[in-house]
C-alpha cells in the first residue's frame, strides 16, 4: 500500500486543502449536510462532530489515548483535541507531505505538546503504545487487507476500547451488481486507491476474527447529497474522457476518475458512506 498510496496523496493534498471545503477544519474528509449544518466549511467538519459525539459517550479514563489510522493533515485529531483536553492523540499516514503539513498546523494550533504524528503504514506501524480509541476516517478503504488493518488495530487496542470506521461500503457484494456498477466500483477503487472496498458484513465478519464486535452502523449516505456541487458536474463531463485515455494512474486523473465513479454508486445506491462502531472484547 504505501508508495502507491503515499503518491497519491503528496500530489493531491495541497489541492484537496485549497479546493475543498475543510480549509478552516483542515479536513481533507466527506462533505456531510447533517442537522444544523449551514455551510461547506460546517458540512466538512461534520464527520469530525459525529466522531467525537460517539466518543464523549465512552468511559475513556482520565488520560485517554486517541490513534487515527490514516490521520491526513491532522483535522479530526485537532477537533479532539479540543473536545477532549486531557487526551494525548497520534495520528499516522504514509504520507510524508502531510506529515509536514501535519506537525506544522499543530505548532501553530498549540496543540504539539499533545498530538503527534508518524509517518508509516497503519497495517505494519508499531506506535508502542494502546488507546481507548482507534479512528479510520476514510481511510480503512486504502488497505490492502482487512486482515492487516485489523489485526494492527486489535495491537494498539485496549481491552473494551473502540475502533471508529467512518467509510465507503458495497451495498451488495459484487456478483450481485449489474455490469455497469462493477465497472464504477472498479473504477473508484483503482483511482482512489481504495482496493479494500467491501461490505459491511464481510468487515464485521473479519474484524470478529480479531475480536472486534460491532456495537453500531450508521448509514451516513443521505448526508453525502452526491452530485450536488458545480465540481461534481465538472468531474462527471471530464471522467469519461479521462478513461479513454488511460490515465487513472496519474493522482490527479485517478482523483477525478474515483470521484466521479463513487457519486455515481452514492447516488444510485450500490455505494454506501457508513460510520461504524467496534468493541474490543477482553
Amino acid at each position: 500500500m504505501p508508495s502507491d498510496v503515499a503518491r497519491y496523496y503528496d500530489r493531491n493534498t495541497r489541492r484537496f486543502l485549497l479546493v475543498g471545503s475543510g480549509r478552516g477544519v483542515h479536513s481533507i474528509h466527506r462533505e456531510l449536510w447533517g442537522p444544523g449544518v449551514g455551510s461547506a466549511r460546517e458540512a466538512a467538519d461534520h464527520i469530525n462532530r459525529v466522531i467525537a459525539d460517539e466518543i464523549t459517550g465512552l468511559d475513556l479514563g482520565a488520560e485517554p489515548v486517541i490513534v487515527d489510522f490514516g490521520c491526513g493533515v491532522g483535522g479530526t485529531l485537532f477537533h479532539l483535541a479540543e473536545r477532549f483536553p486531557s487526551a494525548q492523540l497520534s495520528g499516522v499516514t504514509v504520507s510524508p507531505r502531510q506529515i509536514e503539513i501535519a506537525e506544522r498546523l499543530s505548532t501553530e494550533l498549540g496543540y504539539a505538546d499533545r498530538c503527534s504524528f508518524s509517518l508509516g503504514d497503519f497495517q505494519t506501524a508499531d506506535l508502542g503504545l494502546r488507546a481507548e480509541v482507534i479512528l479510520a476516517v476514510e481511510s480503512f478503504a486504502h488497505s490492502d487487507s482487512a486482515q492487516g488493518f485489523l489485526a494492527n488495530v486489535a495491537k494498539h487496542l485496549r481491552p473494551e476500547g473502540r475502533l471508529i470506521i467512518a467509510d465507503d461500503f458495497l451495498a451488495y457484494e459484487m456478483d450481485s451488481l449489474e455490469a455497469e456498477q462493477r465497472l464504477r466500483v472498479q473504477q473508484f477503487r483503482a483511482g482512489w486507491r481504495v482496493p479494500s472496498v467491501g461490505t459491511v458484513k464481510s468487515l464485521v465478519q473479519v474484524a470478529a476474527e480479531h475480536g472486534l464486535g460491532v456495537e453500531k452502523t450508521v448509514d451516513l449516505t443521505s448526508l453525502t447529497l452526491p452530485g450536488s456541487r458545480v465540481r461534481d458536474h465538472l468531474t462527471a463531463a471530464l471522467s469519461p474522457v479521462l478513461v479513454r485515455l488511460g490515465l487513472a494512474g496519474i493522482p490527479f486523473c485517478g482523483n477525478l476518475i474515483g470521484g466521479n465513479a463513487l457519486q455515481s454508486g452514492l447516488r444510485d445506491g450500490f455505494l454506501r458512506y457508513q460510520l461504524l462502531v467496534f468493541r474490543k472484547r477482553t
